[in-house]
């Protein structure tokens, strides 16, 4: 098996940091639990789906919109 990726690891970070503040410490308003867990699994997919496919095309996009967002490059 192929050692973890940063999306995935973040995921993992997030939910299990949404579950412990919700069972041992705070109780988060629902809205940002769900942004919390919902965020966290939506890393872990990417992650997972990263460990078997390339995604350098999807980082190119990303770079070139951030790009033209703030004005940088043609």
């Amino acid at each position: 098996m192929r050692r973890a990726n940063k999306s995935l690891s973040m995921g993992m970070l997030l939910v299990a940091l949404s579950l412990t503040l919700k069972h041992f410490f705070v109780q988060l308003p629902d809205f940002l639990m769900g942004l919390l867990l919902g965020s966290g699994i939506g890393l872990e997919l990417l992650g997972i789906y990263a460990m078997k496919h390339d995604l350098t095309p999807v980082r190119n996009f990303k770079k070139k919109i951030f790009n033209k967002i703030i004005g940088k490059g043609a």
